[in-house]
Parts: structure tokens; C-alpha cells; sequence
């Protein structure tokens, strides 16, 4: 039998009028210590406790320091009283005590559990040792209650209360639905300590599954990609990037890879106050990778919603494969942001050589095939290419929304807008937060004339992605084909602040310059759109992105000619989505032209 003596935080915790309700609904009391049970350990866990035991309705558990027990603590009466159904007496004492192979003992437990048995109903109690300890902390914030001579203890003790944070255990006091108190983070880009510039690829694929694996969570809004990644290479703190990015959390850390070993640090930081809500050190093996980025994202959900529940766990676990293949893919996956095609092409296609059922490389090779099709060509081949891996990644992962959505992406493209929908709609089905299952559902719309659903389906998009102007302008225009002018323009109005927003972290971003350009002229700032859309012609001009928004901003303003002759560029350099353009209301002034027409139905 194994016994070490050791300084230790304990904490005690008790269902309020629980014998009482056993009494009276002997199924409710056991749903609710089940609840009880499933909102507690998660929080300890994160905050690097240990569970030791169930004592009744009551929970005993450990922690390294005074200041992680208290964290824990108020996060857990948090979740209790928003959302809990039920309240809790905490107590916390930091002493010596025994750790004897599974369980505790010693004068410390014994001042936890009669410091609990104290406390008001809702309310955390700690004793002089833990208040010392943690008096000057982020975040915590106390009062002395009195001093007690506590059973079976000598010397009498003085306790102190934890103020919960913008709430009160007073029952008149209404407090607010959990579901209005937003939980959002932006997830940092990981900076790359290593001395190999080239691992950048890595560090940004790791933060993006992580990124990936969070927006599968509803009631989590999480800043997308483009945006976190705005702040690669610079050095702001932390509340400038709460406030640009208006959220209440961010995740940062750095990876250092070298050879087949990682190190990871990892920290999750309050915005109001910039106190750590959680940190960790992973030192593994490059193969563990795949449980360090299931480990970060469940500790960090758990540390904003309280807890997760096994179908939670399971929705925000990322696919696994061979390391060789998933450096591949985030090499794929790297390029494709940077529109480097074929390259990504190549990338993708190495993955899947690595590992033959490795779903996300197809449904990543499918979506670069498609992009290409879409924007640098229209070769049948390419569209032939993502039918066939679209398929492959739905077949492999069908409960993923990513294949689905890639899936839907090329049928749109193949204008087979029924079976798009169903994909779509299953995509939704999976993950209720996807963003691009609502924006491509909403563009496939568009592309048939259904501007009704189409409008719908971005106003959902931009719902998720709070930050996105592309959704909201995208929105405006499908209510201006519809006559819906007035409307149409308020929404333009909201759209152009985030454009601005997002212009404001990256200056150069071709799609803001160009895409929303024509949003400004509609509401009369033409200086500032010209200016804008001049800067993404000299910026880009070979993107048939760029040329296509262009065309469209001249034909806006009136200018025929010009609109025109950049429409036939665009059209010359691959782009060829003539149902986009047949619905969209900025080419109303050149739809009769003989050109307008000779390229639509080319």
C-alpha cells in the first residue's frame, strides 16, 4: 500500500436540499446527481484537479494549488446557477494531507468538508490558507465571513467567501439565460519556434484543425481563419485583439518540431482581464499529434461551456492518419489558401498515396479541383477529378460535414442543384455551425434564381460567422434582385463595417478590394470604392476573381465599355459561372448587350 504525505488543495462540494428531494422524487435526485457528476469532473480536469470520490451527493476532490481549486470552483458554481437546475455548497482549504493509492486523508479534508458544510446555499467558502494564497489573482475576488471553531478542528478557523463574478446568490435576482452569455474565441496561429522557417506549414495546419474541431460546437462562436490568422507575425496584446475581433477568449501557444518530436504550449486567455484560464505543455512523439489537438480542443470547449458531452467529444474529434500523409495534407491545405492550385493539387494527391482512406485529403483535392474549375479554366477534367474525390470523401466519412460539403460544391458547379441541396442539408444536419455549408448553399441558390432562399441561407452564414461581410453583402444583393431596395441598402451598410473591419487587418485582401467595391458604390461612397477597387486591379490583375468583380462594379456605374471588356478577360482567363451572372442584379445595365449575351451563353 503506497502513501505520500503532500500539500494540497481540497475541495468539498454538496447538492444543496439533495436528501430532501431523494425523499420526495427519487428519479429527479438521481438525474440530478448524474448532471452533478457530468458538470464537475470536466471543470476539475481542466483546472488540473483530481477527482477522488463521490461521498453521497457530495464530491471530494484535489488540486496542485489554492489558486487552480478557486478557478475551478467559480467556474463550476457558473455553470451550476445558469444552467444547472440545481445549487451547490463549496468548500476549499489548502493543508498537508495523506494521498494513500486512491484516496485522501488527513486534517485537511476534514476543514474542507466542515468549511462546505458552513457555506451559504450557491456560494464558495474558503478557508485563511487558501485566501492567502489566492488574494492576489485575476479574477478572484473575496470578503471575510467570520471565524469558526469547526468540529473535531483545534484552533478556530477564519473563512472567507469567493464573490462570484457578475452574479449573486441572492434568489430575487434574475439571472440571465445562459444561452445569451456568448462564449466566443479566436484561435491565435501557433508561432513556430522551430529553426526551420518551412515548418510555418505545420504550425498553421495544427491551428486550424483546432479551429476546425471547435466550430463543430453550437452555442461556440469561433472566429474564422482569415481573420485569426491576420495576426500572424504581429505582437498585439491581449484586449486589442478582443476588441478588433469581439470575443471573449483566445488560444495561443507555439510548436517546436524537430525530427519526430514535439513541444507544444498551449494557453487559453480571458480577453476582459487577460488571466489564463487554462495552459498545458505537451512533450510527445509527432505521431501523438492527432490526441494533443483532440486534448487542447476538449480541454479549451470545457473550459468555456462547462462541460461536453460524449456526442460533444465525439463531433469535435479530427480524422487520424499517418503522420507522413497528415503533413501532406496540411501542405495541401497551406497552398490552397494561397491559391497556389496545382501545387496544393500535388500535395493532396501525396496525402492520399500515404493513406488511400484518408477522407480529408479528398475532400480537400476535390475542393482545389473545384476552385480550379470554378475560377482558372473549367476544364471538364477538373470537374470530372473533384466529382470523382468528392465521392471518394463521402464515402469514406459520411458522418463528416466537410464531405458533404465538398460533395455539394461540385454538384453545384455540375449544375445538379437538387442533389447539391441534399448535401448541403445533411452537411447542416452534422454541424449546425458550418459556415460554408450555409455560404455555398446560399451561392447554389443564387445560381438558380432562388433568391428568397438564397438570402435565407446568408443570413444564416453570416448568424454563424459573425465577422463575415461576403455573407451579408452576398444577402443584400439577392434582396435587391428581389426589389427590395431599402432593405437591400441597410444591409449593405452593416456589411461595409466588417468590410472595413477586415480591410483594417489585412489591407491587401483581394476579396474585400474588389468584392466589396461595388457595395460602397451602391450606397454612394464612390470615392472610397474607386479607391478601393483601383487597388485590387493594380494588386491582382490576372485574378479572374478580381477581373469578374470588376466587371460587375463598372457595369454598377454605368460604364458599359469597360464593364465589358474586363467581363470578356475574366471569361478569357477560365472563369465561365454563367448562371452567377445571369442573376446578378449589378450587370442589369449590360444584360441586353449583344457581348453580355455571346458570353452567357458560350
Amino acid at each position: 500500500m503506497s502513501s505520500s504525505r503532500q500539500l494540497a488543495a481540497i475541495m468539498f462540494t454538496d447538492i444543496v436540499g439533495y436528501t430532501a428531494l431523494m425523499g420526495a422524487d427519487e428519479q429527479k435526485a438521481f438525474d440530478i446527481l448524474k448532471k452533478n457528476r457530468e458538470l464537475q469532473k470536466p471543470v476539475i480536469e481542466v483546472f488540473h484537479g483530481r477527482c477522488i470520490k463521490e461521498l453521497g451527493d457530495g464530491l471530494l476532490a484535489s488540486f496542485p494549488n489554492a489558486s487552480d481549486s478557486v478557478y475551478a470552483a467559480i467556474r463550476i458554481q457558473e455553470i451550476c446557477q445558469s444552467a444547472g437546475g440545481f445549487q451547490l455548497r463549496i468548500g476549499i482549504h489548502l493543508g498537508e494531507v495523506v494521498f494513500e493509492n486512491e484516496d485522501v486523508f488527513g486534517d485537511g479534508v476534514n476543514i474542507a468538508s466542515r468549511i462546505q458544510a458552513i457555506s451559504d446555499p450557491g456560494t464558495i467558502y474558503i478557508s485563511e490558507s487558501v485566501y492567502l494564497n489566492v488574494s492576489n489573482k485575476p479574477g478572484i475576488n473575496t470578503r471575510f465571513i467570520k471565524e469558526e471553531l469547526l468540529k473535531n478542528v483545534k484552533e478556530p478557523v477564519r473563512v472567507y467567501e469567493v464573490i462570484l463574478p457578475a452574479s449573486t446568490t441572492d434568489a430575487s435576482v434574475i439571472r440571465p439565460d445562459p444561452k445569451s452569455v456568448e462564449n466566443s474565441i479566436v484561435v491565435l496561429p501557433l508561432a513556430n519556434m522551430s529553426n526551420d522557417p518551412e515548418q510555418d506549414y505545420f504550425c498553421d495546419g495544427v491551428s486550424e484543425e483546432i479551429i476546425n474541431a471547435l466550430a463543430q460546437l453550437s452555442h461556440l462562436r469561433v472566429i474564422a481563419r482569415t481573420s485569426a490568422f491576420s495576426f500572424k507575425g504581429k505582437n498585439p496584446n491581449v484586449k486589442e485583439i478582443g476588441k478588433a475581433l469581439d470575443v471573449t477568449t483566445l488560444l495561443e501557444g507555439s510548436v517546436r518540431k524537430s525530427g519526430n518530436r514535439l513541444r507544444i504550449t498551449i494557453q487559453l486567455i480571458r480577453v476582459s482581464d487577460s488571466s489564463h484560464l487554462w495552459s498545458n505543455r505537451y512533450d510527445r512523439e509527432l505521431e501523438d499529434i492527432f490526441s494533443i489537438q483532440d486534448d487542447i480542443a476538449q480541454h479549451v470547449a470545457t473550459a468555456l461551456k462547462g462541460y461536453l458531452t460524449n456526442e460533444e467529444k465525439s463531433v469535435i474529434r479530427r480524422p487520424e492518419t499517418v503522420v507522413e500523409a497528415y503533413e501532406y495534407f496540411l501542405k495541401g491545405r497551406q497552398l490552397f489558401h494561397k491559391l497556389f492550385l496545382v501545387e496544393a493539387i500535388g500535395m493532396f494527391e501525396r496525402a492520399i498515396a500515404l493513406d488511400s482512406e484518408y477522407a480529408l485529403a479528398y475532400a480537400g483535392l476535390a475542393d482545389t479541383l473545384s476552385w480550379l474549375f470554378e475560377w482558372e479554366g473549367r476544364k471538364e477534367s477538373d470537374l470530372a477529378k473533384a466529382e470523382k474525390n468528392s465521392l471518394k470523401a463521402l464515402q469514406l466519412a459520411p458522418n463528416l460535414a466537410e464531405s458533404h460539403i465538398s460533395r455539394g460544391f461540385v454538384l453545384t458547379l455540375g449544375k445538379r442543384y437538387d442533389e447539391a441541396e441534399q448535401e448541403f442539408t445533411e452537411a447542416i444536419r452534422l454541424n449546425s455551425n458550418s459556415f460554408d455549408a450555409y455560404y455555398l448553399y446560399g451561392r447554389a441558390c443564387f445560381a438558380q434564381g432562388l433568391m428568397e432562399k438564397s438570402a435565407d441561407m446568408f443570413l444564416k452564414a453570416s448568424e454563424v460567422r459573425r465577422e463575415d461581410y461576403q455573407s451579408v453583402l452576398l444577402r443584400a444583393q439577392a434582396l435587391r434582385a428581389l426589389g427590395k431596395k431599402d432593405e437591400s441598402k441597410e444591409i449593405v451598410r452593416e456589411g461595409i463595417i466588417k468590410a472595413r473591419k477586415q480591410l483594417i487587418l489585412n489591407p491587401t485582401d483581394r476579396r474585400v478590394l474588389s468584392f466589396a467595391s461595388s457595395s460602397l458604390l451602391e450606397i454612394g461612397e464612390r470615392e472610397e470604392a474607386y479607391e478601393w477597387m483601383n487597388r485590387a486591379l493594380q494588386l491582382y490583375p490576372e485574378d479572374a476573381g478580381v477581373l469578374i468583380n470588376a466587371a460587375s462594379f463598372f457595369a454598377l456605374d454605368g460604364e458599359k465599355e469597360k464593364a465589358l471588356s474586363i467581363l470578356e478577360t475574366a471569361f478569357s482567363k477560365g472563369y465561365g459561372n454563367t448562371k452567377w451572372i445571369s442573376h446578378d442584379p449589378d450587370f442589369d445595365s449590360v444584360r441586353d448587350e449583344p457581348r453580355f449575351k455571346a458570353l452567357v451563353n458560350q
